[in-house]
């Protein structure tokens, strides 16, 4: 990094600025707290709002340089239910920015192996590590919603989670508390609906999830699950269709708002094409 001049001595210096905001993402990540403009504005900037996009460039040029990690925007929420589509059909804005970021690592895929990177932490011999047992778990449950289209019914997913004896207790507590914390967290978003007369109740992959796994971390997690294969090739393809089948289903289509149900019976038709891609996998 450069070294700072006189002129950047000061508290309200770019370079000052910039020094408490890597600060401020490095803590907020620590505790998988989503990084606000408006917050960023009161806890690090106060008087110096107006020089926002320069402390954020030096700020996140340091973040690249010394922690190999970069400020990452995460996307809008999806829209899922009908009221929800036709809310944001009603809105005035239309804004793809939403002003919230989380740190992403930039670290070559080669140094990112458990004897490079380590434990998150020292423990003791026989305890378990909760923050590692916690990534399994989210990593996985966003597997199973991309596998399955995109989204999961609740009941399908508890399913699932039965076969993995993590239908009662988990190394974080109980299954619903995991699945609460996973929510707080942005990995995962719970979808209520009841616009056909009855509640139904489903999972998608929330922003933080798309961010921090997204595509590549689901196709890697099912290769490493899969381990050394002879059909090595076969595998990829059925990924890759399994991936395309999910985007597919997440793709918003002009007039989606509309009464005739064209949306939800395409939407439909992708989850079922996406369980075949499932029971392949």
């Amino acid at each position: 990094m450069e070294e700072a001049t006189p002129q950047d001595a000061g508290s309200g210096s770019v370079e000052q600025l910039s020094k408490s905001l890597v600060r401020y993402a490095l803590s907020c990540e620590h505790s998988r707290k989503p990084i606000k403009r408006p917050d960023i504005n009161e806890k690090v900037l106060g008087s110096h709002a107006r020089m926002f996009k320069e402390v954020f460039a030096h700020a996140n040029a340091q973040l690249m340089d010394i922690f190999g990690t970069q400020l990452v925007e995460l996307p809008k929420a999806e829209k899922v239910t009908l009221r929800q589509k036709r809310d944001a059909a009603k809105s005035d804005s239309q804004s793809k920015s939403t002003s919230i970021w989380v740190l992403q690592t930039i670290m070559p895929e080669q140094y990112r192996l458990p004897g490079v990177v380590g434990p998150s932490r020292p423990l003791e011999e026989g305890q378990i590590n909760r923050e590692d047992s916690y990534v399994g778990l989210y990593t996985m449950t966003i597997a199973m919603i991309t596998i399955a289209g995109g989204m999961i019914p609740e009941g399908k997913l508890d399913r699932a989670l039965r076969r993995m004896n993590a239908d009662q207790t988990t190394p974080l507590g109980t299954k619903d508390k995991t699945l609460a914390a996973m929510v707080k967290d942005g990995y995962i978003v719970k979808v209520k609906d009841s616009s056909s007369g009855e509640e139904t109740v489903d999972y998608i992959v929330g922003p933080r999830g798309k961010v921090e796994v997204g595509r590549d971390g689901v196709a890697q997690f099912v290769r490493n699950m899969y381990g050394d294969s002879e059909k090595q090739d076969e595998l990829e393809r059925r990924i890759q269709r399994t991936l395309d089948v999910a985007d597919a289903s997440n793709v918003k289509a002009p007039g989606v708002e509309t009464a005739s149900g064209g949306a939800s019976q395409v939407a439909g038709r992708n989850r079922r094409r996406a369980r075949n891609e499932a029971d392949e996998l």
